[in-house]
């Protein structure tokens, strides 16, 4: 418990904890985990380390060791018993603190139904129709990113708008791996609306908004990722930027639609909120 309470304060001097996240097939339900645990502690208190796709002993217990040197939590996610068990084995034995996103709701599932659990990697994403339903939502969405195809808009379950830096993809992405075909359109000054947009019921449109400085600070960190030079930029000056949210602003209330601010939201917020107004929507119409 004193090594224990040492490493604790010698985390919180430091304000960062390193977290090693480990997954065979489970990446999704790993980066799940690792998401969740961003969001409620601070991303700039966490720093992730992902390893996906481990299916050897020898590649965990050298990833281990890195953990070990590095102090750091380890979060493990895998369908693999065999694995599960070396983990929690090789944790006990050179004193990693471990956690198993796994076990515990399989171990009650099993213990519930008595029933053993199988692990065949093919259960996890079967070829079902759903499965295909999201192929063709991914195909879509690529099609419609960015006002991309406007004349296959009247195919989206849903439009996101705003402006430049909103994470109108990323939310697009997120929602066409749960089935939704996802389009998007830029909000600029310069350029007309596609008409094909007015012609969406406003129930299917969403808005995205961010505020000005969390856009600014966006926008200078792309610019700069991409060798270029912010300060001679208008795209992240602060009128311009006010004045393409005001123009935003407007188009959104004059169409009516549903709008969120995205200043402080993960993309996983938005999206569940999202797919709970489109499920609404069509128990309604239905």
């Amino acid at each position: 418990m004193a090594n224990f309470d040492a490493r604790d304060e010698h985390r919180q001097a430091e304000e960062t904890l390193d977290l090693f996240v480990l997954s065979d097939y489970l990446s999704e339900e790993a980066e799940a985990a690792a998401s969740w645990i961003t969001r409620r502690f601070g991303k700039k208190g966490v720093e992730i380390t992902r390893y996906r796709a481990i299916l050897e002993e020898e590649k965990l217990r050298s990833v281990l060791r890195q953990a070990r040197r590095e102090d750091a939590v380890v979060i493990h996610c895998f369908l693999s018993g065999r694995l599960r068990s070396f983990i929690s084995d090789q944790c006990r034995m050179i004193g990693i603190e471990q956690f198993d996103v796994f076990s515990p709701l399989l171990s009650g599932i099993e213990q519930a139904s008595g029933r053993e659990p199988k692990e065949d990697p093919k259960l996890l994403h079967p070829m079902d129709r759903e499965y295909f339903k999201r192929i063709r939502a991914m195909e879509y969405t690529i099609a419609a990113d960015d006002g991309g195809n406007p004349s296959i808009l009247k195919e989206a379950d849903v439009v996101i708008v705003g402006v430049s830096r909103t994470g109108k993809s990323p939310l697009c992405v997120y929602l066409a791996n749960r089935g939704v075909k996802a389009a998007n359109v830029p909000l600029v000054p310069e350029m007309d609306l596609p008409p094909q947009l007015m012609r969406i019921p406003p129930c299917r449109i969403i808005g995205l908004t961010r505020s000005p400085g969390s856009l600014g600070e966006i926008r200078s960190r792309r610019m700069s990722m991409m060798g270029l030079a912010p300060g001679e930029s208008l795209y992240v000056q602060n009128d311009r930027i006010s004045r393409e949210i005001s123009y935003a602003s407007c188009i959104m209330e004059n169409l009516g639609i549903v709008v969120f601010d995205v200043t402080t939201r993960a993309i996983e917020e938005t999206a569940n909120e999202i797919l709970a107004l489109l499920q609404n929507m069509d128990q309604t119409q239905s």
